[in-house]
């Protein structure tokens, strides 16, 4: 209690203002800490519950991502299950045509290469590898003429190609060179592989279907092996190895090669010998990648095939026309044989005319397509176009020669009739 007096003369008396300001100010101080505590407690129990209800919510949620995740498995079994066969025969399409793809592929790269060898050119080695990044070729040719011409044409066929060595033999010249295939597929998809699931993640893909290997896969390529005659050295270890000498009447049976479900062509190598012969030896190994890769390959359609034959066995026939002078006449009538078949194929199923142009002051063009790969080309007069030569060009067509023969490509009319 305050008590007040009566201040002396000349005295002035501040302690009591003073005590009570100090006070004040400390109960204003207890108020501000207690309404602090307060906020801090009412907020921390405001965020425990918050927290309590946002699990709740996330455990119902997982609750129902599974429940449906379930149902829609559910769902999907039962339309998977009435597709089974229909991906079963579309597996064994694919696998199938692989096969056939592994099988012609070599041959086809080896015709291309026969193709543009001329009378005096020979073939001396072929070795064909697969690797990462595709297929590897590694070639020796001899000649007489100049060397400037096929290495030209060469490089038209593979521009990738390099060389390797460049010599002096006989009365020639010796190349050695290699190149380069890109693989030419694309990766099956839902069918074959499945990515591995995850937390939350809805499996919309069918589980991989089994390739149905064969039993003895080295039984059957054994068995394929023996048209190439009864010569053969075969090696069985890790893999399947075949060696083989061929004369020029079977070097076109050389393709399609054998072939298995779930082994690879790991090597294949082709040598002239002294006695005309070629030396050939394959090699075959398991796939051991665990799930089989299976891929879409553009399929090698009967004409690419016809054509793959005809080109080794002109070739072959040439070759053996100029080994035995003796037989050159019925061997040139064999080959007049030929020639009307590979040009009416050509004709027929290989090439298409698709467009032309010329620009003033600019040498005329044309448009060609190859309808066994489906390439657009675009060629010039002097141009050399899968072993044909652009000879002619004009806005109705185009023409092509090869040796005596003279392939015409016509336009084709859209509307049933074209100007002149």
């Amino acid at each position: 209690m305050l008590v007040w007096y009566q201040p002396k003369p000349n005295e002035v008396n501040f302690l009591p203002w003073l005590e009570h300001h100090l006070a004040r100010r400390r109960r204003k101080r207890l108020f501000l800490y207690g309404s602090a505590v307060i906020v801090v407690i009412l907020g921390l129990v405001a965020f425990g519950v918050l927290y309590a209800n946002l699990i709740q919510a996330q455990t119902d949620a997982q609750g129902q991502v599974s429940q449906g995740v379930k149902q829609i498995h559910a769902k999907q079994q039962g339309v998977w299950a009435g597709s089974l066969e229909q991906r079963h025969i579309e597996l064994g399409q694919v696998i199938k045509a692989q096969e056939q793809f592994q099988a012609w592929q070599p041959g086809q790269e080896l015709s291309r290469l026969l193709m543009i060898l001329q009378p005096n050119q020979q073939l001396n080695s072929w070795h064909w590898q697969p690797m990462d990044a595709g297929h590897q070729v590694v070639l020796a040719i001899t000649g007489q003429d100049q060397w400037q011409a096929w290495w030209q044409e060469a490089l038209k066929m593979w521009p990738s190609i390099q060389m390797e060595a460049l010599g002096a033999e006989g009365d020639g010249w010796a190349i050695e060179a290699r190149y380069l295939l890109p693989p030419t597929s694309s990766p099956l998809g839902n069918a074959v592989r499945v990515p591995a699931s995850q937390s939350f993640a809805l499996q919309l893909t069918p589980y991989p279907l089994s390739a149905g290997v064969e039993a003895d896969p080295i039984s059957s390529l054994t068995r394929q092996v023996e048209k190439y005659g009864h010569g053969l050295e075969i090696v069985r270890g890790q893999g399947l190895q075949v060696k083989v000498q061929l004369n020029s009447t079977q070097w076109a049976d050389l393709a399609p090669l054998p072939s298995a479900a779930g082994w690879r062509l790991n090597d294949l190598s082709i040598q002239q010998i002294a006695s005309g012969n070629w030396r050939v030896s394959m090699q075959w190994l398991p796939n051991n990648d665990g799930v089989p890769s299976y891929l879409r390959r553009p399929a090698h359609s009967a004409v690419a095939q016809a054509l793959t034959h005809e080109r080794i066995q002109h070739y072959a026939q040439a070759r053996h026309a100029k080994t035995l002078p003796t037989q050159t006449t019925a061997i040139h009538l064999e080959l007049a044989d030929i020639a009307p078949l590979y040009n009416e194929l050509q004709r027929e199923d290989s090439f298409q005319f698709t467009g032309y142009s010329k620009q003033q002051g600019q040498i005329a063009a044309a448009w060609v397509k190859s309808l066994v790969n489906g390439s657009l080309v675009r060629v010039e007069v002097g141009d050399v176009l899968e072993g044909w030569r652009v000879s002619a060009i004009g806005p109705l067509g185009v023409n092509l020669t090869m040796g005596q023969t003279l392939l015409i490509l016509e336009r084709h009319c859209l509307t049933g009739a074209c100007q002149k």
